[in-house]
């Protein structure tokens, strides 16, 4: 059945996925399901989908699956790709409501997917018209409104002082717009009852039209400071001056400085003048001077370091990805190490690290690299190095350090770089559009340092010039100063390309530093932005968001050890010979020799069991299991309804049904991936339920026939469903 023409982007499989949230266009049935007691359409594999037909039955009203997408195949294209999109947010915020993340945050989304599921299965593609907590904007005159107020009035509508204070109000206003507000929790004790109250609603809102957008893009996105005013301000100020000070630390001491004294002023404002919270005055700005805006800010909350963002992805999408990557078909199962065998692991190669090192070969590139990584890196925790961004902003007050700095970095580029005419190096390293990560050395100045100019709206940044002073190159300086760069924009800015054009004797460096002639930006995105050098090389680098490459060749180091180690320790014999070797190869002349007749190689299989026989099998095994009387409690996934704590405290569930499911999808290509399941299986078990309840018993009893039948179907196997040193005591 064809239902678009050659060269639409929707296949049949998106056709299928949408008929599972869909209403029957005959009856009042909610969605296609196969059978009548099948749980969450939502957990829908590709082997699933395309074992499906049009023609297939609804287990619910009996009618196709083709009669489901009737009403759905009526509308435009544009309408039915916002469906779809609709239906993966949905499928997204069910899988994060399996996390563990706090019951305000779980309450807002599971709020939002129930009111996508209702709007996909009434086919209606406008967004979600209402909310339990209102619809914005929440209060009569937004925060933008108030501060031009407010500046209008601090300025006494002087053209000159209104210039001046227009920059910081932008960037106040990006900073509130930017700003993840306290969570709930961490308010508990800083708010009376009666306001933390009111606070719950706030970030109830904030939540919901300003958080979820930013990862589910059916939702229509708000802007803080247009759809909250005065209550919000005045509830959070205090707050927002508070992480402003914490954040010192990544942007300059000017912006974060302005920022306090207005953020200050605002609120001592709010608190004695109602004026600049009246809708109807509206005071109107100078001919000549425009109002502040959010693309005039300065960002301040991407300053942060992308160590805490990155942890913050990961404790908020951990349950979803472990989900994503157990319900995988093309997932493997990775080797379990215990604790025991990790922890010799780790002692043996603390013993070789502290036992005397040999000399490091000099062709070895990789221990190379590593020490002078280590050598820059210690000389900068002691305080020999530093590192800084500056650049000349054209105020006359600005630190004279800064601009002698400038001048050595003018000086640097000139010496290293012969062929570049000194005012164009000048013209650059001093306007203020571009910026300059220096090195630092003490008694010494400026010895190293990277000019760039940063292109938010396009996602990178322009490497304008890049050098180290001769005395001091082939020290890891420039590695390390590169390094830092990637941290600082991946950190602040959260921009993840750069690009460069190389001369002949700077390609070898960038190449050792990650860049390649390959770039993975799209053209239209950095063409015309950028500026075109005769005779260079065009390269880029992309930069990935969960790497901290300051510490990236360490952590390599100590992987690279740890692995060395551990297979050290899992195979001690890794030197024993094993003699007669060459007779075998003279038996075999001119043919394959079989694993088995190898010396040392006697237990290895020449092939896998073929497939047909290892299903049949595994069908064996979970038909026996699920026709057992101690089967009851492992038939069907556990209901979060019923036991809502279930999925927080087990990362892996599992159950007969998933597994069969798996078993017919061909996941099991191997008798280790079944058995590894259903060690899962009873794991889970023995780890949730106490020894004293009947689910602990049924367990115990499952997994020990479980093992028998394993045992029998599979006697080379070297892993089987484990019991518990604790029997039960029902």
């Amino acid at each position: 059945m064809k239902l678009m023409s050659e060269g639409e982007l929707l296949d049949e499989k998106s056709w299928k996925k949408l008929a599972m949230h869909t209403r029957c266009s005959v009856c009042h049935c909610r969605g296609w399901k196969l059978m009548c007691d099948s749980e969450s359409p939502y957990v829908i594999t590709s082997a699933f989908l395309d074992s499906v037909l049009f023609s297939t039955p609804c287990g619910t009203c009996k009618h196709s699956l083709g009669r489901h997408l009737d009403s759905i195949r009526e509308k435009k294209k544009n309408d039915v790709r916002k469906l779809l999109l609709m239906m993966s947010d949905a499928e997204k915020m069910q899988e994060r409501l399996i996390g563990n993340e706090s019951s305000e945050i779980l309450q807002i989304v599971q709020q939002t997917q129930r009111a996508l599921t209702k709007e996909i299965g009434n086919g209606s593609s406008g967004g979600l018209a209402t909310c339990s907590f209102g619809l914005p904007p929440f209060e009569p005159i937004s925060i933008e409104d108030i501060v031009s107020n407010f500046i209008i009035n601090k300025s006494g509508g002087k053209q000159k002082e209104l210039e001046n204070i227009t920059e910081t109000a932008s960037n106040f206003l990006l900073a509130v717009n930017d700003w993840n507000i306290p969570h709930v929790k961490e308010m508990r004790e800083k708010l009376s009852y009666s306001k933390l109250l009111y606070y719950r609603i706030i970030y109830a809102r904030w939540l919901r039209f300003c958080s979820l957008p930013k990862k589910h893009e059916s939702l229509r996105p708000y802007c803080v400071i247009k759809i909250f005013g005065r209550k919000f301000l005045i509830t959070l100020l205090p707050f927002f001056v508070i992480d402003l000070k914490e954040r010192a630390s990544f942007v300059e001491d000017q912006i974060i400085e302005k920022l306090i004294n207005f953020a200050s002023d605002l609120r001592k404002n709010l608190s004695s003048d109602d004026s600049l919270t009246n809708s109807s005055v509206m005071l109107n700005f100078p001919e000549g001077v425009s109002r502040p805006t959010l693309e005039q800010g300065c960002p301040i909350w991407a300053t942060e370091s992308h160590l805490d963002i990155t942890a913050h992805f990961f404790e908020a999408d951990l349950a979803s990805r472990e989900s994503e990557q157990s319900n995988s078909s093309t997932h493997l199962e990775v080797g379990f190490v215990n604790e025991s065998l990790m922890m010799r692991f780790i002692a043996r190669m603390e013993l070789t690290r502290r036992a005397s090192k040999p000399p490091v070969h000099k062709m070895d590139a990789f221990e190379v690299d590593v020490a002078r990584s280590e050598v820059s890196r210690l000389e900068e925790c002691n305080g020999i190095i530093s590192f800084h961004v500056i650049s000349n902003n054209f105020d006359a007050d600005q630190s004279r350090q800064k601009l002698t700095w400038l001048l050595q970095l003018q000086c640097l580029f000139s010496a290293q770089l012969p062929r570049m005419p000194k005012e164009y190096i000048t013209r650059l390293v001093f306007d203020n559009r571009h910026k300059n990560l220096i090195i630092v050395k003490k008694e010494r100045g400026v010895i190293g340092g990277i000019c760039f100019r940063q292109f938010p709206t396009q996602g990178f940044i322009e490497i304008v010039f890049c050098a180290v002073t001769a005395n001091e190159q082939v020290k890891g300086y420039g590695t390390r100063l590169m390094n830092h760069l990637k941290d600082y924009h991946v950190g602040a800015y959260h921009i993840y390309h750069f690009l460069t054009y190389a001369d002949e004797f700077a390609v070898g460096y960038f190449k050792k530093q990650g860049f390649s002639e390959k770039i993975a930006m799209d053209k239209k995105q950095y063409h015309g932005y950028i500026k075109d050098y005769e005779g260079a090389t065009l390269m880029g680098c992309q930069l990935h968001p969960w790497i901290v490459y300051t510490n990236f060749a360490g952590c390599l180091k100590r992987l690279h050890d740890l692995y060395r180690n551990a297979v050290k320790e899992s195979f001690f014999e890794d030197q024993k010979k094993c003699p007669g070797v060459e007779n075998v190869f003279q038996w075999h002349e001119g043919s394959l020799v079989p694993y088995a007749e190898l010396p040392g190689l006697e237990q290895c299989e020449d092939e896998l069991m073929p497939h047909e026989e290892l299903e049949h099998k595994i069908r064996i095994i979970l038909h026996k299991l699920r026709a057992d009387k101690s089967a009851w409690p492992f038939l069907k996934p556990v209901n979060a309804e019923e036991v809502p704590e279930y999925y927080g405290y087990i990362k892996f569930p599992t159950d007969l049904k998933t597994m069969n499911e798996r078993c017919r999808a061909k996941y099991y290509v191997h008798e280790r991936l079944f058995v590894a399941d259903l060690r899962r299986l009873f794991n889970n078990c023995f780890k949730f339920n106490a020894p004293k309840t009947l689910y602990y018993k049924a367990g115990y009893d499952l997994a020990e026939i479980a093992r028998k039948l394993c045992q029998k179907a599979f006697p080379y196997l070297d892993i089987y469903p484990e019991l518990p040193d604790a029997k039960p005591e029902v």
